[in-house]
């Protein structure tokens, strides 16, 4: 995992909506091990960055904490 993207390195924390036009990416899945979304063919990879395909953006990393 990028240690830009996650707080704890043993947990990804992530909103599950693609950045293109909002479908459900599946995990483990695609080109780079991370996310594929069925929908359009973008490919995130363990870390949720946009590696491949239409999506604009990495996937969003909503505020949290660990406690």
């Amino acid at each position: 995992h990028d240690d830009q993207r996650v707080q704890n390195p043993n947990w990804l924390v992530v909103i599950g909506v693609c950045t293109h036009l909002g479908c459900v990416p599946i995990a483990n899945a695609g080109d780079f091990g991370g996310y594929y979304c069925p929908c359009h063919g973008s490919h995130y990879d363990s870390s949720g960055r946009i590696r491949k395909g239409p999506a604009p953006f990495n996937l969003e990393v909503p505020p949290h904490s660990f406690v």
